[in-house]
């Protein structure tokens, strides 16, 4: 039987679902009632495996709404911020800084924990177009190196 999450977890899933629903059904244009739709594949992972693996799924998922939107204008993200805001979800903007935060956190702790940061990391190296630098990529190669060694 999987273990109760903590509520701060139950918040966050929360959170996230509603932000992931909304992304997948109006930028995305996936219909609510496709089998494909990530809230129903969410709930099939809630049945099968439990809210915190369906955690750390729905964090991937919103981690790739990050990567697809990056080239998008800011007058882009300023209305799907609004259109977020207007129906109390969580923004685009407020999903980004988190992931950048999560970020800063790997690397300031030196080490890959989870699957999510490993694609946060992941991300980070495949986007060439990014600011990082040399020394930073070799870091992050490090880092993506000692994780793939250790799972």
């Amino acid at each position: 039987m999987p273990r109760q999450m903590s509520p701060e977890r139950e918040r966050e899933y929360a959170v996230l679902h509603a932000y992931l629903d909304f992304y997948s059904t109006h930028v995305a244009g996936i219909d609510p009632a496709s089998p494909t739709h990530p809230t129903t594949v969410g709930r099939r992972i809630v049945e099968e495996y439990g809210r915190s693996k369906a955690l750390e799924g729905l964090k991937q998922a919103v981690n790739d709404t990050v990567e697809q939107l990056r080239d998008q204008p800011l007058e882009y993200i300023q209305r799907l911020d609004a259109e977020l805001r207007e129906r109390g979800i969580v923004t685009f903007s407020e999903v980004r800084r988190r992931y950048a935060s999560s970020y800063k956190r790997i690397l300031k702790r030196g080490n890959i924990k989870t699957e999510t940061e490993y694609y946060i990391i992941a991300g980070v190296l495949a986007d060439f177009s990014s600011f990082a630098s040399s020394e930073e990529r070799a870091v992050l190669d490090k880092l993506v190196a000692q994780y793939e060694q250790g799972v």
